[in-house]
């Protein structure tokens, strides 16, 4: 069999490709961020996919890269490529949308969101929710484009000048803003096993360094630094952390929900009840930075054995 791996930000994924290029023979490393392909062939060069492809808009790219990735995701499906974390994993991970859909049809406690393409409708889906609320882009991540707004005149006003950022796609959630412990929680699956999990205090300031991959984003149309109950920053402060079996459980039913092999769920404990509220699905599967020393194993070496037993690969080292 062979195998393809798809990725981006090259240096995000560098320890990750080493590692299974030394156990998978030939593999083909595709860089997303520089996809051209034909659509005209029967079928490309591989028979097996490992998709690590981030979903998240940035300022550095264009966001149609999104979208480029979907075709590609689906036209290898429909060509016969087998692929782990396929197109409706990739599209469930796109979608706020859709995330709060599989909480919701889970029974899962999740911040309610009216999803909203214009900037008026917000106003009523505010007043529907209950101030203070979250506008934020339908597509996006790491804070980008999330602005609270604590009442109807603040929010109108942001109508009128039409400063909501809906995303690359002019879609957007109005978000129940809920109050956090002050931790935000990921939990990282492989199938149907725990893979890791980290906790990490919410910072004040601006968004800078992800709970997991490091990247870096502007919150210029964001207020106060508390607003990001939905953002982990400040990487000192990442901590291992072991769940709840029940999250644990949750959060498989989640990724297996949304057709994924692997991925991540966050979530924080509301103030209010002390439960899991789970906000975010990402079929991305970040690994901690320096995660063998947090960890106490290497993620990439064990994502790899991961792979490799769920393709029925035969492995082999390169000297």
């Amino acid at each position: 069999m062979s195998v393809a791996f798809l990725f981006e930000h090259p240096n995000w994924s560098e320890k990750l490709i080493s590692v299974l290029s030394q156990r998978i023979a030939g593999l083909e490393k595709i860089n997303v961020g520089e996809l051209v392909f034909d659509t005209s062939l029967s079928s490309p060069a591989f028979t097996a996919a490992i998709n690590r492809i981030n979903i998240m808009p940035s300022a550095d790219r264009s966001g149609s890269v999104v979208f480029q990735t979907l075709h590609y995701l689906q036209w290898l499906e429909v060509t016969g490529v087998r692929v782990l974390n396929g197109a409706k994993a990739h599209s469930v991970g796109s979608s706020k949308a859709l995330q709060n859909g599989v909480f919701a049809s889970l029974g899962l406690d999740h911040p309610k969101g009216i999803a909203i393409y214009r900037q008026q409708d917000a106003l009523q889906a505010a007043q529907q929710i209950g101030y203070p609320v979250i506008v934020k882009p339908n597509i996006g991540g790491s804070g980008s484009g999330v602005s609270l707004f604590n009442d109807a005149p603040e929010l109108e006003n942001a109508v009128r000048v039409k400063s909501l950022d809906l995303g690359v796609d002019r879609t957007g959630i109005v978000q129940q803003y809920i109050q956090s412990d002050g931790f935000v929680y990921r939990v990282e699956v492989l199938a149907d096993e725990l893979f890791y999990s980290i906790k990490q205090p919410i910072v004040a300031g601006e968004f800078n360094y992800c709970a997991a991959d490091g990247c870096s984003t502007e919150t210029t149309n964001a207020v106060e630094a508390d607003d990001f109950d939905f953002c982990a920053v400040g990487g000192s402060g990442i901590q291992q952390h072991q769940p709840p079996g029940d999250v644990i459980q949750n959060v498989i039913s989640i990724v297996k929900s949304c057709a994924a092999d692997f991925g991540g769920v966050e979530y924080f404990l509301n103030s209010a009840t002390g439960q899991p509220c789970y906000y975010d699905f990402n079929p991305y599967s970040n690994f901690v930075s320096d995660g063998e020393s947090l960890l106490g194993f290497s993620p990439e070496e064990r994502f790899c054995e991961f792979t490799i037993q769920k393709l029925g690969l035969a492995t082999t080292q390169e000297t």
